[in-house]
Parts: C-alpha cells; sequence; structure tokens
C-alpha cells in the first residue's frame, strides 16, 4: 500500500501554443518572398501519470514467503524475529505472522499488523492494520475517527479506481466503511470504524476500532474451503 499521506494530484492541462509571425514593416520587404521559417514545434504532452498498483504494506509485498516476510517486518519496524507472533487460524488454515507497533500513525498509540500467508500459496495475500480494540483499549473514539479520516483522505488520493471507491457507507452491525477501493489489478483496501456510535445515553459495546486490510485477490480468497462433492 504507499508510506505517507499524500495530497491530491491535479489533473495535468495541455497548453497549444501558437507561433505569431509578426509582418515587417515597409514595402520593399513586404514585396521581398517571405523567408523560409521553421515550424513552430508542437507542445509536448504531459506524461501520463503511472497507473496505480496496491503491492501490499511498506516493504512486505504481496507474494512474499513468510520468511521474506519477516526480513520486512525487521526493515520496517526494527522488530526481532523472537518477537514476531506466529498465529495458525484453524478454520482457514491460514498463518498469521503478527506484531505491534507504537504510534504507527502520530498520536494513534499501540497498532497490530496482521501478515496473512495464505493457505495454498504459503505466501502473503493480506495485511490487516489494527487501531484501538485489543491493541489499544485505551483508544479515544474521538481519537479514532481522527484517525479514519486520516486514512480515508489518504486512500481517496492515490490512485484506486473510481468506479470501485465507496466511503462512510453504515453498515447494519454498526460499524462504518470508511472506504473500499480496487486498483486496476482487482486488489482491494477496505477500512472499517466501529465502537464509536451507540443509542443515547448508551456506551458502545466494544471498544473504538479502525481496521485497514489490503487484499491481493479478494474474489479469490486463498483460505482453506470444503470442495462441492467432498463433504
Amino acid at each position: 500500500m504507499g508510506r505517507k499521506i499524500r495530497r491530491n494530484r491535479a489533473i495535468a492541462r495541455f497548453l497549444v501554443v501558437f507561433g505569431v509571425l509578426a509582418l515587417a514593416a515597409g514595402s520593399a520587404l513586404a514585396q521581398a518572398p517571405a523567408p523560409n521559417r521553421p515550424a513552430t514545434p508542437p507542445a509536448a504532452a504531459a506524461p501520463a501519470e503511472p497507473e496505480f498498483r496496491l503491492t501490499g504494506f511498506r516493504s512486505a509485498l504481496f507474494g512474499m514467503t513468510p520468511d521474506q516476510v519477516r526480513q520486512a517486518i525487521r526493515r520496517d519496524f526494527s522488530i526481532p524475529a523472537d518477537k514476531i507472533e506466529t498465529v495458525e487460524n484453524g478454520v482457514e488454515r491460514t498463518q498469521i505472522l503478527a506484531i505491534t507497533v507504537p504510534d504507527l500513525l502520530p498520536g494513534s498509540g499501540p497498532a497490530q499488523i496482521a501478515y496473512v500467508i495464505g493457505f495454498r500459496s504459503r505466501q502473503l495475500v493480506q495485511v490487516t492494520v489494527t487501531f484501538g480494540g485489543a491493541a489499544n483499549p485505551q483508544l479515544a473514539p474521538a481519537t479514532a475517527v481522527d484517525l479514519a479520516r486520516m486514512l480515508q483522505t489518504h486512500l481517496v488520493s492515490v490512485g484506486y479506481k473510481a468506479d470501485t471507491v465507496a466511503v462512510n457507507l453504515a453498515q447494519p452491525d454498526g460499524t462504518v466503511l470508511v472506504f473500499r477501493g480496487d486498483d486496476a489489478q482487482g486488489r482491494r483496501a477496505i477500512a472499517a470504524l466501529g465502537g464509536v456510535t451507540a443509542p443515547e445515553g448508551q456506551r458502545p459495546a466494544v471498544p473504538p476500532t479502525l481496521q485497514i486490510s489490503y487484499i491481493r485477490d479478494p474474489q479469490n480468497p486463498d483460505v482453506f474451503q470444503i470442495r462441492k462433492g467432498d463433504f
């Protein structure tokens, strides 16, 4: 996924420059044959912006092996191998490499990052970052909302396909879909915010949680599934 929050890029506009030839004064010059003048070169076209591609999270790239992901974690966060927790998802049969990072974003407090290794490929297929929740139960609702706005601004700006982008959609479980969008290859970013709203006079049932996932192939998740006819 990019590392820093960037501003929206302006749409490039093309300027066509027309050369204007001045006429010489005086009858003699007016009667003389016009000198050959070099043609005005056409205006150079603005270079096309490169197509945005979601490749992973920081230096952890989709398709990496578990050992390569561990090396990327050390490069990005200086976390040694013995501090990387390995968890097996017994239902999906995936492997998760999990770390906790202080202040991943300014003022965010601790965040948990989970790198998901696919069941079949044994490669990195998803990265999920969690602010608040069990990673930081002290995260204030207002801070969670501010973080969600920061992430939304960033994600809207980086170049996901416009016809796939959705923002600020309320979900039946009370969470808010902060952002969803796909790149040109169908790789997806999805961010959701929960635990910040409740009926008037009540506190949310769960602590504020902001979660963002980067997914290599959302249409074909690399998890264990019972195949048709096997059971």
